[in-house]
């Protein structure tokens, strides 16, 4: 966007896949918001230590001003007066109030052709169903979940899973490319978004830990799915292990278990013990 420093805009979003999308936009178009806003710090692990999220800390690096809230209400007039905001997994509601604040209105990047997958876990869900066909969707953000008016969308096919965060980085960069190549003529109203179609529409939900168990009675291939789409994806076997290294052996039909972390104890190399 070449008049993006003519543009006031902010940036909301909290998790690793938003710093993607950011650093893409700053590395390749020499783009960053105005203004950046993400969830607080949070107590994360067994010691629950206060940890920033990943957005924090793309801000701080790059000198961007900062704020974190769960509630856009408590820092409604520092987000007014902007023309734009740009939403990306952001974690927390925005009301109608909010939306009305940008002269440009909001849009939020989403990670699957919508209608298609509409929710919180696009990419997991892709995973899980080994749906290959997806790709990035630019839309107008609207009080309904993810079922405003699409601005651009960019298909992806994917070639073979690999675990998560590879795909979320993929389509955090290609969402930046396609935020830079339409934010401008979406501006200038040269692109007319187009409605949904909402009888078209499917969903995805959040998940728990219980989905992230693979399940060692399923298929070989569906195994490592699961493995491919959670961080800490485990199987039990008298105890809980977790798996941190594996691959799927396509010519053999086979889900190959390298490393894990049994409950309680370090890191290791995978034993056939360790499933029998």
């Amino acid at each position: 966007m070449d008049n993006n420093k003519k543009i006031k805009w902010v940036f909301m979003g909290t998790p690793q896949i938003a710093v993607d999308f950011l650093q893409s936009l700053k590395d390749n178009y020499d783009m960053i918001p105005d203004l950046i806003v993400c969830n607080p710090d949070e107590k994360v692990g067994r010691k629950q230590i206060v940890t920033a999220p990943p957005v924090k800390n793309f801000a701080l690096e790059n000198n961007i001003p900062l704020l974190q809230t769960h509630t856009l209400d408590s820092i409604e007039s520092d987000i007014s007066g902007y023309d734009l905001f740009c939403v990306f997994a952001f974690g927390s509601l925005l009301k109608q109030n909010h939306l009305d604040l940008p002269k440009h209105g909001v849009v939020n990047i989403h990670p699957s052709l919508l209608p298609q997958y509409r929710g919180p876990s696009p990419i997991v869900s892709a995973i899980l169903d080994d749906q290959k066909e997806t790709g990035v969707t630019l839309m107008q953000l609207e009080r309904a979940m993810d079922s405003g008016p699409i601005i651009a969308q960019k298909p992806v096919t994917i070639t073979e899973w690999e675990k998560y965060y590879v795909h979320e980085k993929n389509m955090a960069v290609i969402g930046a490319g396609l935020f830079h190549d339409t934010i401008e003529k979406y501006i200038s109203q040269e692109i007319t978004p187009e409605i949904q179609n909402h009888e078209q529409a499917t969903y995805c939900g959040k998940y728990n830990k219980s989905d992230m168990q693979i399940d060692l009675d399923s298929n070989y291939y569906a195994q490592y799915l699961t493995y491919c789409a959670f961080e800490k994806p485990w199987f039990f076997n008298k105890k809980r292990f977790v798996v941190t290294a594996a691959h799927y052996d396509a010519e053999h039909d086979k889900f190959v278990i390298l490393r894990v972390v049994p409950e309680g104890k370090k890191e290791r190399d995978f034993l056939e013990q360790d499933i029998l």
